[in-house]
């Protein structure tokens, strides 16, 4: 697997994990970890280029 798969799966359990979490704060935390694992893909992906 290469790294920008690995970061996207990365948010997609951050954000299975913060639909699952009760605690607002948790899920907001969740959230966020997501948006920037996301983003830290797309960047990587386009540095490969």
């Amino acid at each position: 697997m290469n790294l920008t798969a690995v970061l996207h799966s990365g948010f997609g359990v951050s954000v299975l994990a913060g639909i699952l979490v009760s605690d607002m704060t948790l899920r907001i935390a969740a959230f966020a970890l997501g948006a920037v694992l996301f983003v830290a893909g797309i960047v990587v992906s386009r540095r490969g280029d």
